[in-house]
């Protein structure tokens, strides 16, 4: 009994000790810092102190002595969890922080007053006497067990804080509020490269789909509880409002908060996808295009799959905060779900470009080129299929996408290289149409290329000249397509690397198509001959025969071209260094221009004088001391006969020589003799041997006596050996339309004196003697146009007598002649027929005014 007395004494005085020294621990955290430090340096000493004997004298065991032991020593415990782990500060991070936030730049102003010396002496006093009332050894082991058990529990929670992880946790609040562009927020632009643990990514999606869904419900339930709110109503409209409503309600939503009201993007993908309802997926389609354009996607970068998100550092980045990680994960999942609706979406448009109705082909066609110019996403499915439709069968819509692809290229030049790659595999690509390809070479033609890009015109060219040998071998020379061919080679060649060897290849095969294809190809043909041999200066006589014998072609009359083979003509003859073949060009080019139109005519001798700018031994051919040539018309049974007019006139008689058979087509090795070189012949192959250095410039004498005014003046000119001094282009200014332009817009006469000046109705105005076409007289007002504005002064004096007879007497005939002279003059001026009405209306009107005694005397 006694010894169960005294053990119960025992205990009791340990439950004292145990509560005074958690008083002493509460009254040193009040103390201050001082208290703190004494307290860690006795518990340091009594850790240090603690041995096998003490343990069994405090009545524990050799197994709890190991027990103590083997937790001190087998992991390092900081601030309540293992060292390293992902709750834990490492070392200077939390002075990093508060350096981060500009507490220290405060620390003047802060209220707390430091703790005085003497409140940490007595305090230490205070200590050291409860300390002397209390035993040595009991403290020690409180102070060992307790530091056991919170290590313990410390483990415990660090297992837990792993396991919870991916818990989800119902919010009451918006983690994200709306009102704003969401690829403006925080956390939107985060994003890696790195491969990411895909079981680690699944775990996250599984948890960012709950989240999402649950912002999505906590916003409707939001909308629907505030006060005078429309979301009843917006909700109504959606579901059960007419089509225009439903699309106008569905983009006020999306745009409100494009985050939590993601199904409706989702709607609209179904609406354009729907088929039988066409009216509603163009207006679907439209509404998609404009959500996508200003609200929905980011204009410099392209949207993200969910695994492209940095998920081994989100921990890491969200620093523990539950809030900041779930906000990620929430614009992380929504813009991998938007990315997969603007993919239905891109691939629903495709389907809708396929319709048989012209106009939503175009709307499709039109919309995929307008995101395609405006954001980077699904950039490769909306590039091929405005590419496609090149093959369109309709010639509207493949029109349309060449044109559509040339803005493109326009906006984004960078994009030449993978737009021209796109529409070569549509060009090689199997069965497809020759009208593809034909657009397809159109298209690639109109490409402007630069210095920089020499791969690119090489690789363009061997494309060209793939499909240039499939015509040949097909003997398809008369088609377009060999046209625009040979154009593409034209625009391309100064900028390729290695062009020369493509074009060297084919220089016979285009020799020979210079000479059976028409005449605007044989054109194009000829450009590209001249750049190749120009850029090795190694022009050769086979390119100027060539030259010499299309100047005889019939289609030049009629070309489109002509200024593309003045061009060329001046640019082969300035750098001829053959002075002789130069005469020949010119006296041919002036024989065929009195057979052509006067522009033609006036453009011809504009190249003459600028040749004989470049080359002044051309005024050779000016000089009159040749011997005149003489040409008369032969009966059926004569033969052409040459005849000096010197000889005819001292009475020598001349026969004509009989006519020895002689080669056309000259050679160095059959240049025997050269009398039939001291003659012209017009008709000669080669210009070189001719003879046109033996002849004078007789045709410019017939062009100076041409009907047209500035053709004669031209030729005038140049026949005085003066250089013709013209600015614009003499085949747009002299043309038939352009002179009856400046015929109808000639200026009018002015006008002489006052005539009729006091009639209060049809009073002239100043305004007649401004040109109808000038800005200042369409900009007045009708009233202030005269009726004889238009007219000379006769007709308008004419007309204003008669409007005042009528006016002042009531005689029907003078009305009706007065309709008839204006009906009569306005179809000759061209005026509208509206005017007329307004006219007769008015004088009806002032007739009516008058009553009975209308322009009687009283």
């Amino acid at each position: 009994m006694a010894a169960k007395n005294k053990h119960h004494k025992k205990s009791k005085l340990s439950r004292k000790v145990t509560s005074k020294y958690k008083e002493n621990d509460m009254e040193a955290e009040e103390d201050g810092d001082t208290g703190d430090v004494e307290d860690e340096n006795r518990a340091k000493k009594d850790e240090e102190e603690l041995s096998l004997d003490e343990v069994l004298h405090l009545g524990g065991t050799r197994a709890d002595y190991i027990m103590l032991a083997a937790m001190e020593d087998s992991a390092e415990l900081v601030d309540g969890g293992k060292q390293g782990a992902i709750d834990d500060l490492e070392e200077g991070e939390l002075e990093k922080f508060i350096s981060k936030l500009g507490i220290r730049g405060f620390s003047e102003h802060q209220l707390i007053a430091e703790t005085p010396e003497s409140s940490v002496v007595g305090a230490g006093r205070k200590e050291s006497k409860k300390a002397k009332k209390a035993p040595s050894e009991e403290p020690k082991t409180q102070e060992i067990v307790k530091k056991a058990k919170d290590s313990q529990t410390a483990g415990r929670k660090k297992v837990k804080v792993n396991n919870n992880v991916f818990e989800f946790q119902q919010r009451q609040v918006l983690l994200i509020k709306p009102g704003q562009k969401w690829f403006n927020l925080e956390y939107s632009a985060e994003g890696t490269t790195v491969q990411q643990d895909p079981s680690l990514v699944s775990q996250y999606k599984t948890l960012a789909q709950r989240l999402l869904e649950s912002e999505a419900e906590l916003y409707r339930t939001k909308k629907n509880l505030q006060k005078g709110a429309n979301s009843n109503w917006m909700k109504t409209v959606v579901s059960s409002g007419t089509l225009a409503d439903r699309m106008a309600a569905m983009t006020v939503l999306i745009q409100d908060a494009p985050l939590h009201t993601l199904e409706y993007v989702e709607n609209l993908v179904s609406m354009v996808k729907k088929r039988g309802s066409r009216r509603m997926g163009l207006m679907a389609v439209d509404t998609l295009r404009e959500l996508l354009l200003s609200d929905l996607l980011p204009e410099h970068r392209k949207l993200r799959p969910f695994n492209q998100h940095p998920f081994d550092q989100l921990e890491e980045k969200s620093s523990g905060n539950r809030d900041s990680r779930d906000r990620r994960l929430i614009l992380w999942y929504f813009e991998h779900l938007l990315k997969h609706h603007v993919a239905q979406f891109v691939e629903a448009l495709d389907t809708v470009a396929h319709d048989t109705v012209q106009a939503t082909k175009a709307k499709a066609l039109t919309t995929a080129h307008e995101l395609l110019c405006s954001h980077p996403e699904q950039e490769k499915a909306l590039l091929t299929q405005v590419v496609n439709k090149l093959g369109d069968p309709e010639y509207k819509t493949a029109a349309k996408a060449s044109y559509l692809l040339e803005t493109l290229l326009h906006k984004h030049p960078n994009m030449k290289a993978v737009v021209c790659c796109e529409v070569e595999r549509l060009m090689f690509r199997a069965n497809v149409s020759s009208k593809a390809q034909y657009y397809s070479v159109c298209f690639l033609s109109q490409v402007k290329l630069t210095h920089s890009e020499a791969e690119l015109a090489t690789k363009l060219i061997t494309i060209y000249f793939s499909f240039f040998r499939t015509c040949v071998k097909k003997k398809d020379v008369e088609s377009k397509m060999l046209s625009v061919l040979l154009s593409g080679v034209n625009r391309a060649f100064p900028y390729s690397a290695g062009g020369d060897e493509k074009v060297k290849e084919q220089l016979d095969t285009l020799f020979r198509v210079v000479h059976v294809v028409k005449f605007n190809t044989a054109v194009q043909a000829l450009m590209l001959l001249f750049q190749v041999m120009d850029s090795e200066q190694t022009v050769s006589d086979r390119y100027y025969v060539a030259l010499y014998r299309k100047l005889l072609d019939p289609g030049l009359g009629s070309s489109s071209r002509q200024n593309m083979f003045l061009n060329l003509l001046y640019k082969s003859l300035k750098a001829d260094i053959v002075l002789r073949r130069v005469k020949a060009f010119v006296k041919r080019l002036l024989q065929v221009s009195a057979e052509q139109n006067p522009s033609f005519v006036c453009g011809a001798l504009f190249l003459t004088s600028e040749l004989m700018k470049a080359k002044p031994g051309l005024k050779l051919l000016l000089q009159g001391n040749r011997e005149d040539e003489e040409f008369k018309d032969l009966t059926d049974d004569d033969e052409e006969c040459f005849a000096d007019a010197d000889k005819e006139e001292d009475g020598v008689s001349v026969e004509p020589e009989e006519a020895k058979p002689a080669a056309s087509w000259v050679h160095h090795q059959n240049l025997e003799g050269g009398k039939r070189l001291q003659s012209y012949e017009p008709l000669h192959r080669n210009p070189l041997y001719c003879g046109a250095d033996h002849a004078t410039l007789w045709e410019l004498r017939m062009l100076s006596l041409h009907f047209h005014p500035s053709a004669s003046l031209f030729a005038k000119a140049v026949l005085q050996g003066e250089s013709i001094e013209y600015s614009g282009d003499p085949l747009r200014d002299f043309t038939l339309i352009r002179f009856l332009d400046r015929f109808v817009f000639r200026n009018p006469k002015q006008l002489k004196g006052k005539q009729n000046t006091g009639a209060p109705v049809l009073k002239r105005l100043p305004v007649s003697s401004l040109a109808v076409n000038c800005e200042e007289f369409l900009s007045k007002d009708e009233s202030q146009i005269p009726f004889g504005a238009l007219l000379d002064e006769n007709a308008g004096s004419k007309f204003e007598n008669i409007g005042l007879n009528a006016m002042a007497n009531t005689d029907k005939a003078g009305l009706k002649q007065l309709k008839w002279e204006v009906q009569r003059d306005d179809w000759i001026q061209g005026r509208d027929a509206k005017s007329l009405r307004r006219r007769k209306t008015t004088f009806r009107k002032r007739k009516m005014a008058g009553g009975k005694h209308f322009g009687k005397k009283k």
